[in-house]
């Protein structure tokens, strides 16, 4: 999705190409000046260069010199200033997204049999040794504009050790905890102890259906999933609800690999993002623990 830091990124390369190109115009208009004088001072009689001088009485090589070089100094402090302020702008901008509060959020629950067995960088991690079915990836924060913001802050987590204990129910793994509040979690505009008291309140009060759990692949279609996440969970509306799916080489259905539900910032099931759409079709398969 779109970034704020990919669109300021974005204006400071526009603004410094703008800089850089004055400069690089300014510096080969007087080359070319000085070339066409070097010129004119090697081929010429002695009877033009004295003409050349006499109907520009006012200006001498030293002093076109000079003048080339007093204009080309002003030139790059313009320019300068113009980048400085073309900096300041992107901050600015960048600044009022971040500051812009959330419209909405999407809490992405992880299939994690099937993102032990799809992606081999997670399987070394605590969520696929100990053989959960379900972790939390992230809390995402929406904005009206539809833009996504990530990487708000570098700042470390810091929880309790008995918050510790609660979250690594549904985000076993610290380093992808981590990793997530640094994207996602800073720029919720929430600290670090609401975000992840937030993410166990969400998944503490979601229900979901034992067959997502099941002890051997299944093959379920989308609809039966839809419904029977609804029995299970008051509020929840289809339209509160995404199911992402990934093709895997040699199966002819693909994987469920995320459930996502969204909320509006009272906590209450909303309507999800319309620039997100689910993708699976009508029968998808739930990969069993190893």
């Amino acid at each position: 999705m779109r970034d704020g830091c990919n669109n300021m990124r974005r204006l400071m390369r526009a603004c410094t190409r703008q800089v850089m190109g004055k400069i690089l115009r300014n510096e080969n208009s007087i080359a070319k000046s000085r070339s066409i004088a070097d010129v004119s001072k090697t081929n010429a009689s002695p009877s033009v260069q004295v003409n050349f001088h006499t109907q520009h009485p006012a200006l001498t090589q030293t002093q076109a010199s000079l003048a080339s070089r007093k204009s080309l100094f002003n030139q790059m402090t313009m320019s300068l200033i113009v980048g400085t302020l073309c900096g300041l702008f992107s901050i600015t901008v960048y600044a009022d997204e971040t500051a812009s509060p959330p419209s909405s959020f999407t809490l992405i629950i992880r299939m994690t049999p099937a993102a032990c067995a799809l992606d081999p960088a997670l399987q070394k991690l605590r969520q696929c040794q100990d053989g959960f079915t379900l972790t939390i990836s992230s809390l995402q924060a929406e904005r009206a504009s539809g833009k996504r913001l990530e990487n708000c802050s570098r700042d470390q987590t810091n929880l309790s050790p008995l918050q510790e204990r609660v979250v690594e129910r549904v985000m076993p793994d610290k380093q992808l905890r981590d990793e997530d509040w640094q994207r996602n979690g800073s720029c919720t505009g929430m600290t670090p102890n609401v975000y992840f008291r937030t993410i166990a309140t969400y998944a503490q009060r979601l229900k979901i259906p034992s067959e997502l759990a099941s002890p051997r692949d299944t093959v379920l279609t989308k609809s039966h999933i839809i419904s029977k996440l609804q029995q299970l969970n008051p509020g929840l509306t289809e339209k509160s609800l995404l199911l992402r799916c990934t093709v895997e080489p040699g199966r002819d259905l693909p994987v469920l690999t995320e459930l996502r539900s969204c909320y509006n910032t009272q906590g209450q099931y909303d309507s999800c993002p319309a620039y997100v759409k689910s993708n699976c079709p009508s029968s998808v398969v739930i990969l069993a623990a190893p």
